[in-house]
């Protein structure tokens, strides 16, 4: 709701795309939905690490309509992915 508010707060209310890595626990796709946002979701490898290429590319994509990368640190497996910065 903060992230929808500030984008609001800007002027940028259009802004309703949220990035989720495959490999995130159920409630975080739930609860960008309920926020209003539209889930795009993101590719991961076979050990559920983030395919930081595809963020790249969604990224341009959707960059007139992107709101926000959601992504659990350590991931949802229990790691530090070296690729995220």
């Amino acid at each position: 709701m903060a992230i929808r508010k500030y984008h609001e707060s800007i002027g940028e209310g259009h802004r309703n795309i949220c990035l989720i890595p495959t490999s995130a626990h159920g409630t975080n796709p739930a609860t960008a939905v309920i926020c209003g946002l539209k889930v795009i979701p993101v590719g991961c490898d076979d050990r559920g690490n983030i395919n930081v290429h595809e963020i790249e590319e969604l990224c341009q994509k959707h960059a007139k309509k992107l709101s926000c990368l959601m992504i659990t640190y350590p991931s949802t497996h229990g790691v530090f992915e070296s690729s995220v910065r």
